[in-house]
């Protein structure tokens, strides 16, 4: 590999800076702790290996997709922002791509001439365990409740009416 790894590669961009990503990914609904803590590592290296820094990790949880996705109708979704070089989303994604685990991914650029020693990492290993954590099951949404039409004449109010007669 070249010595330039973990750079900015844009000629427009200032000498020790960085850019900003945000990539939102959907796994597998049938991955584990194990498989999202095995994931979350192996992206760890990848990213320790370009020089590049995580910011945040996220869990949203698993969501129901708008359209079946592999064969899955729904998704644990992981969204992670980090701070690397242009050359950080091109391994990143190739890494995510080769994972089976993975369904989907998207990456967007957040900001560009970014200064990473000004922005802290919030991963903690306290954090990673909380994010391996399988959400649960997303609930079924609730039928809307259909009111019964009322009557003008109840029978529990006035005993005594003939049926029909005000």
């Amino acid at each position: 590999m070249s010595d330039i790894s973990g750079q900015v590669l844009s000629v427009s961009a200032k000498k020790g800076t960085k850019r900003e990503y945000e990539t939102i990914l959907i796994l597998r609904p049938s991955s584990n702790k194990t498989n999202i803590l095995d994931l979350i590592h192996k992206m760890q290296a990848v990213f320790d290996k370009f020089g590049a820094r995580i910011i945040k990790i996220e869990n949203w949880g698993n969501r129901t997709l708008a359209y079946s996705i592999k064969r899955s109708a729904t998704g644990i979704y992981l969204y992670w922002r980090y701070i690397g070089g242009s050359d950080i989303v091109h391994e990143f994604e190739r890494n995510l791509r080769i994972t089976d685990a993975v369904l989907r991914f998207y990456t967007v650029k957040v900001d560009e001439d970014v200064d990473a020693t000004a922005r802290p990492s919030e991963i903690t290993e306290d954090l990673l365990q909380t994010i391996s954590e399988p959400p649960p099951e997303p609930e079924p949404e609730p039928e809307p409740v259909r009111d019964e039409p009322h009557s003008v004449f109840s029978n529990d109010d006035e005993e005594g009416l003939e049926e029909g007669v005000p």
